[in-house]
């Protein structure tokens, strides 16, 4: 944000969509000064603002490719996609990237015996114990890391069909609910941000969605 004499009044960085604002400190003129890796910086033209007004710029930026000395490429092969999946949308979301993803081939390629241990190292999930009648793995109960430093108990979903704890009998874990080996892909979304809509509004935490070999 930059006033008549050119003068920087604040910054800011874009969402995922690329919206931004600026509280302006008083009534005037400003301009919009934008840049992106890879992109030509723009400036607006003068935008003239009044008290208690709202103004919407909209920036578009030419692409700039950067130079670069010299670079090796190696091309490998994606994970071929299996069909039992597609249906389910969990590799048009994958695409989107608004959650963490386990693939078919890396559930495969994991040494994981039981599905609560393929969350151990996840950026936005984990596990901690509780104590019921049943040592071992049945005790880890699977959570997600909150944006203020906390856990949170997740929204379980296996094959689209939503697992309340009041459905599992005393001492049930994720273990009795699906097994590692028949696990396609899990999908790991924070609350609020990027839970798909069809599997939003349980509880005011996270969404686990379990995708298993249904056919």
């Amino acid at each position: 944000l930059v006033d008549a004499q050119g003068d920087t009044l604040g910054r800011a960085i874009t969402d995922e969509r690329g919206y931004f604002s600026f509280d302006l400190p008083e009534s005037g003129e400003y301009s919009l000064v934008a840049s992106a890796l890879g992109y030509q910086a723009m400036q607006s033209e003068p935008v003239r603002v009044g008290a208690g007004e709202v103004r919407i710029v909209e920036l578009s930026m030419e692409t700039r490719p950067l130079p670069v000395e010299g670079m090796v490429v190696e091309a490998r092969a994606d994970e071929v996609q299996r069909a039992e999946l597609r249906p389910t949308g969990f590799y048009l979301r994958l695409r989107e990237g608004r959650g963490e993803f386990l693939t078919p081939g890396q559930i495969e390629a994991s040494r994981a015996r039981y599905p609560q241990q393929l969350f151990w190292g996840m950026a936005s999930a984990t596990t901690y114990q509780r104590s019921h009648d049943r040592p071992g793995i049945w005790n880890d109960v699977v959570v997600i890391r909150s944006r203020s430093g906390g856990y949170c108990r997740p929204s379980i979903y296996v094959d689209g069909v939503w697992i309340r704890e009041e459905d599992m009998g005393g001492g049930e874990s994720l273990a009795d609910l699906v097994r590692k080996e028949d696990l396609l892909g899990v999908e790991v979304y924070q609350w609020p941000f990027g839970v798909p809509p069809q599997y939003a509004g349980k509880q005011s935490c996270g969404v686990i969605l379990f995708w298993t070999d249904f056919s």
